[in-house]
């Protein structure tokens, strides 16, 4: 049996891990490429946001820049992975419709 919530569920959830990825997107952008006085902000979020990912990925792939910068790549890989959620949840919610 298909129930319409499951369907708006998991699209409200695929919604949530797309734009969380977006997120992480832009602040590994702005990490690699900012430097100077906005490093003060970045270096707030980015306590934020360690604090929230997985131990076991936390710190993986950080490599420096060559504008002063640092590439996240703990940050990157947790954003590939909700971009695939986001494509499983579509996935499951459009077979559920």
């Amino acid at each position: 049996m298909r129930s319409p919530w499951a369907s708006h569920a998991l699209g409200a959830l695929a919604v949530i891990s797309r734009a969380l990825s977006w997120a992480l997107a832009a602040l590994v952008a702005a990490d690699a490429l900012l430097a100077g006085w906005s490093r003060g902000w970045l270096l707030a979020v980015n306590e934020v946001v360690s604090q929230l990912i997985p131990a076991l990925v936390r710190g993986l792939f950080v490599f420096p820049t060559f504008v002063g910068g640092a590439f996240r790549g703990d940050f990157a890989l947790v954003a590939l992975v909700l971009i695939v959620l986001d494509w499983i949840f579509c996935r499951i919610a459009a077979s559920l419709r």
